[in-house]
């Protein structure tokens, strides 16, 4: 048996060798020159994490031009198009959003004010930096209603041109232009197909036109200003419109030309996706020894499709990969051993969510259910048993992030309410008392809609639910299944991952709101969050206070269900230089993998170090 295992271990690893090998460039790119019952939990402290083997002071060398990186995917891609769809694959390093999380407020290879980890999806407007957009602001006028943002479009930025594909040659590698902004922008927030039109019904009145040879103006109703600043800013991918034009969209990944760092030149199902510099871009290093040099430094961005997550591991033990995220701790203990030599860091983002229940469906019109179901889930074991002791309990409606601190409650808090922080605590006893006073004295049959990749977890769940008498039943679905009837509101429960606390301050559970899970009909709180949005667009920092002293309520409502989680670790060779770690850097970049713009590889290191 033990040989059988070796050798299958072995063949996928030929296996990706070959593939890698197949689908590499026959010639190198041109380089530039240039359970007990525990007691009620204190804080959702994290316990101690691995210490990041990361150098204190920065590599004194200066970054050099060329080389490839290697990076994994799970599976194939289902979605291209980059101003439609909100995850397509690879939109955020070819295809640029107007503005973006500013590379030198993270660690920036140790050179920068490492204010935020760019391991998530933060969205705070005072760490932005132009892109396509050279500078912005915004205006509010009650008496008309109306909210304006006026954008000034950068000069001097082309599309990228590749002589081998036919959309491309269409652009042409012209000068990018106020009108295509123009055009992108309306088409994000008109086109009935767009992620943005869907999840934002506000901004379908959105009136986006150009004011200037190099201005654009958004002008919205004043309650959807923050939704058009974010929206506009992250999410408008700016693309050639005649190229859209011609093929109707660029669902087609050959289509997809923008004035990204790379160009997607290439993409096998099942193999391999490769991207090639974009020896047009206008970017230059904003930060440390290569300040002013001409980005990328990266020859070529490929993805190999691994769905295996141990085949994964080997791959990035043996070098095939150069790095690898969402490592569990049972898997980080085992890299640790045996290869010593890896990078790692542990991410900020904590994703597991809550479990919801559809607040417009019997039993759980009834608060007291919604309570009882809470109580009689002892979350301190999950945490324990199922993540080694890591991470956090208080997680929903937000958990603890260093920069989102001021919308933080710990269960220590002053201001936690002892009524709210006794629903962390677990008890079994209460939560009969609370079923029987709701008229459910014998409990209830229910069912919870999920995925695979959380059957472990709800198992549990469905153990310790069964102690107070709530019969569940774990409906398992495919991802795309899953998130339909999610969002349809077609469930008794689901499971979802976190809300992002970004400039929407609003929990995933609101109707109208992206996801809205729990499907919640709450006046005081669309009340609230209406309020929130409109005061976030000229202050943040308000925003998040007024948005803190609503999660109490929030909390004992229950219109979540918090589920420990910890942040994944992130393990990755020494020879990415000038790289820490990093996943997302900005809000809108979710498929997390725009950090190659900024980093560059050591292959001397590489070299000497067998590989």
């Amino acid at each position: 048996m033990k040989r059988k295992i070796i050798w299958l271990v072995l063949s996928g690893l030929m296996v990706l060798s070959l593939m890698m090998a197949a689908c590499g460039p026959t010639a190198a790119p041109t380089t530039p020159t240039a359970p007990t019952t525990p007691t009620t939990p204190t804080t959702p402290a994290t316990p101690a994490t691995p210490v990041e083997k990361e150098a204190v002071k920065p590599a004194p060398e200066a970054p050099k031009y060329g080389g490839v990186v290697n990076s994994p995917l799970t599976g194939d891609p289902t979605r291209w198009d980059p101003l439609l769809q909100l995850t397509a694959a690879t939109r955020q390093l070819t295809n640029e959003s107007l503005w973006e999380g500013d590379w030198t407020k993270g660690p920036a290879g140790g050179y920068g004010t490492g204010e935020v980890n760019w391991n998530f999806s933060y969205d705070n407007f005072d760490r932005k930096t132009g892109v396509v957009a050279e500078s912005w602001k915004w205006t509010t006028d009650a008496a008309k209603n109306e909210g304006t943002i006026v954008y000034q479009i950068r000069q001097g930025i082309h599309y990228a041109l590749n002589p081998a594909n036919e959309a491309s040659r269409l652009a042409g590698g012209r000068e990018l232009t106020a009108d295509d902004v123009v055009f992108s922008l309306t088409t994000m927030t008109h086109d009935s197909r767009s992620y943005v039109y869907g999840v934002n019904p506000g901004l379908r009145t959105a009136n986006v036109t150009k004011t200037g040879p190099w201005e654009v103006t958004v002008k919205v109703p004043s309650a959807e200003l923050v939704s058009a600043i974010s929206r506009s800013g992250n999410f408008g991918r700016i693309v050639p419109p005649e190229v859209f034009k011609k093929y109707g969209d660029m669902l087609v990944w050959k289509n997809a030309v923008g004035s990204g760092t790379f160009i997607l030149t290439d993409y096998v199902p099942g193999s391999i996706i490769v991207l090639d510099r974009n020896a047009n871009y206008w970017g230059k290093d904003p930060i440390g020894p290569g300040k002013g040099n001409q980005l990328p430094y990266i020859d070529r961005v490929r993805f190999a499709i691994i769905p295996d997550a141990s085949t994964r591991q080997a791959a990035l033990r043996t070098g095939k990969i150069d790095r690898l995220t969402e490592i569990s701790w049972e898997d980080a203990i085992r890299l640790r051993k045996t290869t010593p030599t890896l990078m790692e860091k542990e991410s900020g983002d904590v994703g597991s969510g809550g479990i919801y229940t559809n607040t417009q469906r019997k039993p759980f019109t009834d608060v007291r259910v919604r309570q009882a179901m809470m109580m009689a889930i002892d979350l301190e074991a999950i945490r324990k048993n199922l993540y080694g002791g890591y991470g956090q309990i208080n997680t929903f409606p937000w958990p603890y992030y260093a920069e989102y601190a001021e919308l933080n409650i710990s269960l220590d808090s002053p201001d936690m309410p002892a009524s709210t922080k006794e629903l962390f605590r677990y008890n079994p006893e209460k939560a009969k008392q609370l079923l029987k006073e709701a008229g459910y004295p014998n409990g209830f049959k229910t069912s919870l809609l999920l995925t695979s990749t959380g059957v472990d977890e709800m198992s549990i769940v469905k153990d310790m639910w069964s102690k107070v008498g709530i019969d569940l039943t774990l409906d398992v679905r495919e991802t795309g299944s899953q998130t339909s009837l999610a969002r349809a509101g077609e469930y008794d429960i689901t499971i979802a991952g976190r809300n992002p606390p970004g400039v929407f301050f609003a929990p995933v559970t609101l109707v109208g709101e992206d996801k809205s899970f729990g499907q919640v009909n709450d006046p005081k709180l669309i009340a609230a969050f209406s309020e929130i949005r409109q005061v976030a667009a000229s202050g943040e920092k308000k925003a998040l206070q007024m948005t803190r002293a609503l999660v109490p309520y929030i909390i004992e409502q229950v219109y979540g269900i918090p589920r420990p989680d910890y942040g994944r670790l992130i393990f990755w060779w020494p020879w990415l230089k000038n790289y820490s770690g990093e996943e997302n850097v900005g809000f809108g970049n979710t498929t997390r993998d725009n950090w190659p713009k900024w980093i560059w590889l050591d292959q001397d290191l590489k070299k000497s170090m067998g590989y």
